[in-house]
């Protein structure tokens, strides 16, 4: 993601008000956008066998397949945002996307876990015609995971930065009434 970032930036070198991070911070939250979207791919597979690790399986199918399907998309719209964008002020993100983004994150890895630990088991579970197909699809799940963890965390370090240097008060616990 750094280095599309980084060619995009050497294509389109931006100037004036909306350079520097805020600009990389459209791009993030474009990826952000394509992987929340692509969260509606998990609806769309029906598991192969009963119970709930073949449910798992399916919904890590569709998830895959609908960040395939989102995230190029939005990142071109995230380039195309911050292109038309260029030379005025961008207001302030919503930053709520940062926290539900490593929840999304650490739900995704958690469960790519369990599929993987489940297809590892001997005899192969039945229902599973390519274990190491499907395999290869829970990791790569993982895989998204962290990635919708660091994208998460990279959305809410922009919100510290952004408001360390506006010099925004940081909220403060209350005086304690006991």
């Amino acid at each position: 993601m750094i280095a599309v970032v980084a060619v995009l930036r050497w294509l389109w070198p931006q100037r004036g008000v909306s350079s520097g991070i805020l600009s990389d911070v459209t791009l993030i939250r474009a990826v952000a956008i394509g992987l929340f979207a692509g969260a509606a791919g998990a609806l769309i597979f029906e598991p192969r066998g009963e119970g709930l690790d073949h449910l798992r399986l399916a919904m890590l199918m569709g998830l895959l397949l609908g960040q395939f399907l989102t995230v190029p998309a939005s990142l071109v719209g995230g380039v195309i945002w911050a292109r038309v964008g260029k030379g005025r002020l961008i207001r302030p993100y919503d930053f709520s996307m940062g926290p539900l983004l490593v929840a999304l994150g650490v739900l995704v890895v958690t469960q790519a876990r369990a599929v993987e630990n489940w297809l590892l088991i001997e005899p192969t579970p039945g229902g599973v015609g390519d274990p190491d197909g499907e395999l290869s699809i829970a990791l790569m799940a993982g895989l998204s995971g962290c990635l919708m963890v660091l994208v998460g965390l990279a959305l809410l370090a922009n919100r510290f930065w952004t408001r360390a240097r506006t010099g925004e008060p940081r909220p403060t616990m209350g005086a304690s009434q006991d």
